[in-house]
């Protein structure tokens, strides 16, 4: 495994550019969940409002980013009082709390390179952003996370598709078996908007 190092956005230049490529490129062929108006709206500016939220994780060989959490600071009661909207309310709550001393962090993407997948640096950039939370004395972390396989299988409901479990009992998406550890609990579906 390459040695590895956390980084976050406000570093360097050249660290956000090569971010910003990981994350666009993660999440074209994903396009029908991203750009929703909250993401118009709001998003750019919250990642550039908070530079020390949006982590890479880089590879000290190369100095390039192997994944890339991008995370915001907001105001909210807590876990048990999440609304329906999901990302969106994350985004839309940062934005409008972005002057007022936040309790929580809302993870607003984990991408991974192609490339990189599948070895575990999902989990490692997620465990950062725990870590991320604790050190700027924040609540917890709320991770609206969306299943990135349900694309190949656009006619299960996406009630149903959550209940799948592979042959190990875990949960059958990629994506949420990276962002359910142990310790982790949903809170439920989100709506679309």
């Amino acid at each position: 495994m390459a040695r590895l190092v956390v980084r976050s956005r406000a570093e360097s230049p050249e660290l956000k550019k090569a971010a910003s490529s990981i994350e666009q490129a993660a999440w074209t062929e994903l396009g029908y969940l991203n750009y929703t108006r909250a993401h118009y709206e709001h998003y750019e500016g919250l990642l550039d409002e908070y530079p020390e939220y949006q982590l890479c994780l880089v590879d000290e060989e190369t100095g390039y980013p192997v994944a890339v959490a991008n995370s915001v600071p907001f105001v909210c009661s807590g876990p048990d009082d999440l609304p329906a909207e999901g990302w969106d309310w994350v985004v839309e709550t940062a934005a409008r709390t972005k002057h007022t001393k936040a309790n929580m962090l809302g993870a607003l993407a984990v991408s991974v390179p192609a490339v990189h997948r599948s070895k575990g640096y999902a989990r490692l950039i997620i465990r950062s952003l725990l870590n991320l939370a604790e050190s700027k004395k924040l609540n917890g972390v709320v991770v609206p996370v969306r299943p990135t396989g349900k694309v190949r299988h656009p006619w299960v409901p996406i009630a149903d598709y959550m209940t799948w479990k592979d042959d190990k009992g875990r949960p059958y998406d990629p994506w949420l078996r990276s962002h359910l550890p142990p310790a982790a609990r949903s809170s439920g579906l989100a709506s679309a908007r």
